[in-house]
């Protein structure tokens, strides 16, 4: 395709940024670099989104406080396409993908988990996981932790098998997005099934589930702001993760 010499100057701009910190970057990040308003350097941006040549992430805003129920909306980002590389004529930089980044985090839960033999810090694996700052990555966390949080607690795979089911069959479903709302409102029942046993596992003041429920609303906000492509990804991380724990219940 045929593109300005002003839009090319954005993209290339853009590239630069990107492959300079190896992460989307933000449209005032591009304004500043090139002078020009932070609205000017969005609409090009944009413009070039809607050609394919650049994508867009949505990542987690910074928060001093951590007071997770006030985070407001994702900061939108853009990173360059294997098409806007090669109207740029840039070289492209081999990345790590979203996927190795799913299989490094289920990785490192699964072992945290192993390691647990007493109680611990429930709060401070949702903290940890927040500070990844991609939805993405954040939603994938808090689906791992409820999940392996309910194995140990509940000491069965009934109640695994009964989450599974909220999983859609077909990747394709137009119900993906309700789909994973759902399941962690369902992981939330069950351990509020188990109430009395949860003292035994997590360190916390409280006995009961009402301190975590900012971690449950910030993943229902980022999921309803992913595009299809990002909650096809985070479903299929899903049931991955629920095969893997069928295989591990066979052995």
């Amino acid at each position: 395709m045929k593109i300005t010499t002003r839009q090319k100057e954005f993209l290339h701009t853009l590239i630069d940024l990107y492959q300079e910190k190896s992460s989307p970057i933000h449209y005032s990040e591009v304004a500043k670099k090139m002078g020009v308003s932070k609205w000017t350097a969005y609409d090009m941006l944009q413009l070039l989104r809607k050609e394919n040549l650049l994508e867009v992430e949505y990542l987690i805003p910074e928060s001093e406080n951590c007071k997770w129920g006030k985070l407001g909306r994702s900061t939108i980002t853009f990173f360059p396409t294997k098409k806007g590389y090669t109207v740029s004529i840039l070289p492209q930089r081999k990345l790590s993908t979203k996927a190795t980044e799913l299989n490094k985090l289920k990785t490192d839960i699964i072992q945290k988990f192993e390691r647990i033999k007493g109680k611990f810090n429930l709060k401070e694996l949702f903290k940890e996981a927040l500070q990844t700052k991609s939805p993405l990555i954040f939603c994938a966390c808090v689906l791992l932790i409820l999940i392996l949080l309910i194995k140990k607690i509940t000491e069965g795979i009934a109640e695994i098998k009964l989450l599974s089911q909220v999983i859609p069959a077909d990747a394709t479903s137009t119900y993906i997005e309700l789909a994973l709302i759902v399941f962690v409102g369902m992981c939330f029942g069950v351990l509020t099934k188990y109430i009395n046993k949860i003292p035994n596992y997590i360190t916390s003041p409280n006995d009961n589930l009402d301190e975590y429920a900012d971690y449950i609303q910030t993943y229902n906000q980022y999921v309803s702001q992913m595009d299809k492509e990002e909650q096809k990804s985070l479903l299929d991380f899903l049931k991955e993760t629920f095969d893997e724990i069928n295989i591990k219940n066979k052995e």
